[in-house]
């Protein structure tokens, strides 16, 4: 159990599933680092693993809630093997469907509260409906160049005003990864409605766990120039630090808005939008930048349907990825300021992905000198 030394009347006992996922390494981090409290709320948290907790088992579901007896629940859990899943359906569906279907009955029946992470995956590409983009031109807090530029902290500034797809869009899913997320969070709307939170968000990555710039940061200190990362240049979507990802959910179940009221769905990632081609770009400028690598490596692109068919002739056959998954995360935004909430945690919160990327690459590199 993860609490303060001295428990105020307010304290609020969470219940978190998936304790092992990244995710829920940076709730439990950014908790702590805030005092288990947040807004004069303090939290006492039950972090379970799959080993704990089956949240797809009905008896080991209830279990956990008779033991813990949660005010709210945040669902971690998932099935993330998005190429694994195209031929383990049954497994996909069980963890990402039915799990958060089940912790939504369980909530409706004692009372509590959940917040349920889904995934930009529920898209495909641009639609083309003007109703279902929004202008996202809140990419910086902070004073920035009219036009492309350096800021005074160095970094690199491109593509500030960005589209990305609301929470009024219409999903479809190309992938049973994508389809049985959106069956899960289709679930616990129809289950709890309003006293539910569904947060999507996208491309997560962080100090802990299997991510892309933490492969990224791998493969580039250990590929020789010989043999340039290629990286695909055609699939555009909103990279998102996990540490401002968490600060975000609990500032959400802080709220006084959250409080006999809930928020439905959501969007949440980091400001702006890239291909993952750029991505691998500004991974490694910053990381050179941070002396995180001793050297550049080539690094060139290449198409979906390139980058399928050369893993096919390895032998292995990749799910199908959205064209287009960019979020717009003004509505959560404008939830929160209408309370003029203290949100000074986490200054990169709403900032552009490329000042979380640094974040959180100044964060790794203390970690691992």
């Amino acid at each position: 159990m993860h609490a303060p030394n001295g428990e105020s009347e307010s304290t609020v006992t969470v219940l978190l599933t998936g304790a092992d996922s990244q995710l829920s390494k940076a709730l439990l981090r950014v908790l702590a680092k805030a005092a288990y409290r947040f807004d004069g709320r303090t939290f006492r948290v039950h972090a379970l693993n799959h080993a704990e907790l089956d949240i797809g088992d009905k008896q080991s579901v209830t279990a956990a809630f008779a033991h813990v007896k949660p005010d709210w629940v945040i669902n971690c859990a998932a099935y993330n093997a998005v190429d694994r899943a195209e031929t383990a359906a049954d497994e996909a569906y069980r963890v990402n469907s039915l799990g958060p279907e089940l912790l939504a009955s369980e909530c409706a029946l004692t009372g509590a509260r959940l917040v349920h992470i889904s995934s930009d995956y529920v898209f495909s590409c641009e639609p083309v409906g003007i109703e279902e983009l929004a202008l996202n031109q809140n990419s910086l807090t902070d004073s920035i160049l009219t036009h492309s530029g350096l800021t005074e902290s160095g970094l690199i500034e491109s593509g500030l005003t960005g589209r990305g797809l609301t929470e009024s869009a219409t999903p479809a899913p190309l992938s049973v990864y994508g389809q049985s997320k959106l069956a899960g969070e289709q679930a616990v709307l129809r289950i709890l409605a309003e006293h539910a939170m569904v947060i999507r968000t996208a491309w997560l990555y962080g100090v802990d766990g299997h991510n892309f710039v933490k492969t990224m940061l791998r493969l580039m200190a250990t590929a020789s120039d010989a043999q340039p990362l290629t990286v695909i240049n055609d699939q555009i979507g909103s990279p998102t630090w996990v540490d401002a990802l968490a600060y975000l959910i609990w500032q959400l179940i802080a709220s006084p808005l959250s409080v006999g009221c809930g928020s439905g769905l959501f969007h949440y990632a980091g400001q702006g939008q890239c291909s993952w081609y750029e991505f691998a770009l500004e991974i490694q400028h910053q990381a050179l930048a941070l002396k995180l690598l001793d050297k550049a490596l080539p690094i060139s692109a290449i198409d979906s349907l390139s980058y399928a068919a050369k893993a096919l002739e390895k032998g292995n056959k990749l799910a199908p990825r959205p064209s287009y998954s960019s979020l717009n995360s003004d509505r959560v935004r404008q939830y929160l300021t209408r309370e003029n909430l203290a949100l000074t945690h986490c200054p990169e919160l709403w900032r552009h992905w490329r000042w979380q990327l640094k974040a959180m690459l100044e964060d790794y590199a203390e970690k691992c000198p």
